[in-house]
């Protein structure tokens, strides 16, 4: 039989440790703060920044750099936002280039809370390539 003590310290210390959970959230769940996020395609690396995400307008600024860590010249790159869970697609917005390897796509619209799923397409002088990155705005 478990005795009155145990009773009460054990819910206390699992109270304490969810609550200790949701302090160490990172800021990408919640929707919260800057976000950034890198994905790697075959001859890339693409690191994706914005200071929300929020519904509405976004500006997403993008790093690209090539697997030795060089900026990619790239031809074209396009954020695609989708949420796959409601059927939305948005059409392409064209990232436009603000130095070696940077490119800003300014009003890229999340139009409600959820999961997206930000589709960047990378169009150099050889090839095409894709990376995907999953955010939570809320």
């Amino acid at each position: 039989m478990m005795s009155t003590k145990v009773k009460f310290v054990l819910p206390a210390v699992v109270v304490a440790l969810i609550a200790a959970a949701l302090l160490v959230v990172p800021p990408w769940l919640t929707g919260a703060g800057g976000t950034t996020m890198t994905a790697s395609t075959a001859a890339y690396t693409v690191r994706l920044s914005t200071d929300g995400p929020r519904e509405g307008p976004n500006t997403f600024d993008l790093d690209v750099t090539t697997r030795d860590g060089a900026p990619a010249d790239l031809d074209d790159v396009t954020l695609q936002p989708v949420m796959p869970q409601m059927g939305h697609a948005y059409p392409p917005v064209t990232a436009v280039r603000t130095g070696p390897g940077r490119y800003r796509a300014k009003d890229t619209v999340l139009a409600m809370t959820g999961y997206w799923q930000i589709n960047v397409t990378l169009r150099g002088a050889n090839d095409v390539q894709h990376a995907a990155f999953t955010l939570l705005v809320s």
